[in-house]
């Protein structure tokens, strides 16, 4: 397996172990909840007084859940098929948005928030969607380690000299972490792949993936 297939696998399982924890909490709450409404049944079928407010909450809870559930599941169906076509047309806008979300408990864990600014037109590009998701996930994961005091990391996408690019910025953090290499030997394989460039601005706190 070359470096780019270790790295799309590595993402895969940490994304999958992420997901899995998320999915997790999911079902521990509603199971709190079911347990909720068991007892009230109980108490019921024992004659006893139940407020009709403490149902309606336990059931807005699970309900609520069960949105979340079907988010995370939605997310994840949307990545498990990325690797369907390996060379194809895909909007960066989609991109981002999905790594984002993949990454959203990651991201609270380290106490960062996560901020996507979109065009408003598509951003097209032909390319390998699950290498680029990967790349994407490598630069929004030492974004956030160059986050800082700030704690917050946009990506942004739009153009530039002509290319599409995706900017991932207010790295507070990224002017002391000048010795730091980066982007590294996983990252510039990712980028030779698909034909990118990477351009680490540290006075102006952000990083510049161009797409040729």
């Amino acid at each position: 397996m070359d470096i780019n297939g270790e790295n799309a696998l590595k993402f895969s399982g940490k994304m999958t172990a992420s997901i899995s924890h998320e999915l997790k909490n999911v079902l521990a709450i509603i199971n709190e909840n079911a347990g909720l409404l068991e007892d009230l049944c109980a108490m019921a079928e024992g004659g006893r007084p139940v407020d009709p407010g403490r149902i309606k909450t336990a059931a807005g809870k699970m309900i609520k859940q069960v949105q979340r559930g079907d988010r995370i599941i939605s997310r994840l169906n949307k990545f498990a098929h990325s690797v369907d076509d390996l060379d194809c047309d895909v909007d960066v806008n989609d991109i981002i948005l999905l790594v984002s979300g993949l990454s959203g408990r990651i991201a609270l864990m380290r106490g960062i928030n996560l901020e996507t600014v979109q065009t408003s037109d598509p951003v097209i590009i032909s390319t390998n969607p699950f290498l680029l998701e990967t790349l994407i996930w490598l630069f929004l994961d030492f974004s956030m380690t160059a986050a800082g005091e700030g704690k917050t990391v946009s990506v942004t996408t739009g153009k530039q000299n002509e290319n599409f690019v995706v900017r991932f910025s207010k790295l507070k953090g990224l002017a002391g972490m000048q010795r730091q290499s980066f982007p590294g030997e996983n990252e510039e394989s990712l980028l030779a792949a698909l034909n990118a460039t990477a351009t680490v601005d540290s006075a102006a706190e952000e990083i510049v993936v161009s797409f040729n």
